[in-house]
């Protein structure tokens, strides 16, 4: 008689549960390295988006003899003039000539609008809208518009910016408008080109509420002033195709004591992709940073810089330089940095 193989049961509850609890402790282990490769992989790639877009900047003073205004219309009109934002002047330089080109016609002015005003006095209320309102104006001249071009372009766009998906004409690239001012030259740098920054970092899409408590003046508990501004920063803004939607809301009531205040305000619209190198003003906490580190883009800075990964901010300097800034720099430094001319020493956390 041939003896039976020896067969093996099946797992038992306990080894099933130690399999996989085996195989979480891995995946908790493998998720964080992936996500740090993947991060330094994107800081890489937008580290050299940024290169190229200052290196463009040089060529585009080397061209012109001064940088692009980081938005602007001529304030003299001909044929072959341009107004667009300073990512637009650009298109030529980043291999972007037909889109550019594509843009040229006769130049129009459009207006659009919508704004809602409610108002509450005593017990009183009024309201008042206007618009949608639109308008538009053709001057007859040939132009080069930014309201014409349309689509993403991929020097611009951080992989790493989680506002930038579908959004035309996105920018995650910031212009300082300290540095592309009106009329500004590398000679005007007297702080050095190394010393100075050019570009940095940010979200497309960004909304914040600045918010100010006004019981402190006097006034009934939950009295307050409140504006949110919610805004797009794009590489094609127009500045004479202005678009934005406001309404405020306005109660006062001095029958109570103390009295009653509150007004809230919120602001929807589009601009140029720039940052004020002066911070980011938190009002809820009274405190300002240089820059905001992965912030939610519903408490994101639209005039501020934004980090992306929590290994600080990726900025260009004014030689074409690319550097990451740690998010523990000081404001002073910071602001410091993004002035062209001020004469400041940099601190040792630079």
């Amino acid at each position: 008689m041939i003896p039976r193989a020896k067969t093996r049961g099946a797992f038992t509850l306990i080894e099933l549960l130690v399999v996989i609890a085996i195989i979480a402790i891995l995946i908790g282990l493998l998720v964080p390295a992936v996500q740090k490769v993947r991060e330094a992989a994107g800081r890489i790639e937008f580290s050299n988006q940024m290169h190229q877009v200052g290196l463009a900047t040089h060529n585009y003073h080397d061209t012109t003899g001064s940088f692009p205004y980081y938005y602007g219309s001529p304030t003299t009109y001909a044929n072959g003039m341009v107004s667009g934002s300073g990512e637009f002047l650009l298109l030529p330089f980043i291999e972007q000539d037909n889109l550019y080109n594509s843009t040229q016609g006769a130049i129009a002015y459009s207006y659009n609008y919508s704004y809602t005003y409610n108002y509450s006095y005593n017990g009183s209320s009024y309201n008042y809208s206007y618009g949608p309102y639109n308008y538009s104006y053709n001057y007859g001249y040939t132009w080069f518009q930014a309201q014409r071009a349309h689509g993403t372009l991929k020097m611009y766009v951080n992989k790493m910016d989680p506002t930038a998906r579908g959004i035309d004409g996105a920018s995650s690239i910031m212009m300082n408008y300290n540095v592309y001012g009106y009329n500004m030259t590398m000679g005007k740098i007297t702080d050095g080109t190394s010393n100075t920054i050019m570009l940095a970092e940010g979200f497309t899409n960004c909304a914040q509420t600045t918010y100010y408590d006004y019981s402190q003046y006097g006034y009934a508990a939950g009295s307050h002033y409140s504006y949110a501004n919610a805004s797009s920063r794009l590489w094609n803004y127009d500045p004479l195709n202005y678009t934005y939607t406001s309404k405020s809301d306005y109660n006062y009531d001095s029958r109570v004591s103390p009295p009653i205040y509150k007004y809230d305000s919120t602001y929807t619209g589009s601009g140029p992709p720039y940052f004020s190198p002066y911070g980011s003003y938190n009002s809820k906490t009274g405190t300002s940073v240089p820059f905001q580190v992965k912030p939610q883009a519903t408490n994101c800075d639209p005039y501020g810089a934004q980090a992306s990964t929590s290994g600080g901010c990726i900025v260009c300097l004014a030689d074409a330089s690319v550097r990451i800034v740690n998010p523990s720099i000081t404001m002073t430094t910071w602001t410091a940095a993004g002035t062209a001319t001020g004469g400041e020493t940099l601190g040792s956390d630079w």
